[in-house]
């Protein structure tokens, strides 16, 4: 079982994203999401992450994958979740929460490839997450000076299922 969760809630054409106050990814934007507790089922965990980081009550969250890591310090990896707010959703941002600052981003302005402030994996794995592409394990190889590697595999039913052991 992976240890992490990660959220991407669109509203039309932008993210609700979460520049993080703390490490990792301090002073990043990215999705909202954290570690799963001990016997929580990672959807549990993700509905209850989003309900803490931004007060938004969700009910209906996509299962979007998995994104995985390795680097010299080992492996990890987190389950991938999107949820899609009706476009008459009312949030306004940018809100200070304890993880960091909450503020929609347009989808346009986080894919764009000189755009430094966002994690660096998310140009790789969100154009198949909004485009509907929810059964892909992207696993990413790291070093000092950050992605060496990207690879993007169908995520089939039996290794969905292992993961979610």
């Amino acid at each position: 079982m992976l240890n992490f969760t990660i959220c991407f809630i669109r509203r039309n054409n932008e993210l609700l994203l979460l520049n993080r106050v703390k490490a990792p990814n301090m002073g990043l934007w990215n999705g909202v999401g954290g570690k799963i507790e001990p016997f929580e089922q990672p959807i549990d965990g993700i509905i209850r992450e989003i309900q803490e980081e931004t007060g938004i009550s969700v009910r209906n969250v996509q299962d979007a994958g998995i994104v995985k890591w390795v680097s010299s310090e080992g492996e990890s990896g987190m389950y991938l979740y999107y949820c899609e707010l009706p476009n008459d959703t009312v949030y306004a941002t940018p809100i200070e929460k304890d993880e960091g600052v909450l503020a929609w981003k347009s989808i346009d302005w986080v894919l764009d490839h000189r755009n430094k402030g966002v994690v660096d994996n998310m140009k790789h794995f969100l154009p198949h997450m909004l485009a509907g592409n929810f059964d892909c394990e992207h696993i990413f190889t790291y070093d000092d000076s950050g992605i060496v590697h990207y690879q993007c595999c169908e995520l089939t039913t039996k290794k969905r299922s292992s993961s979610n052991a």
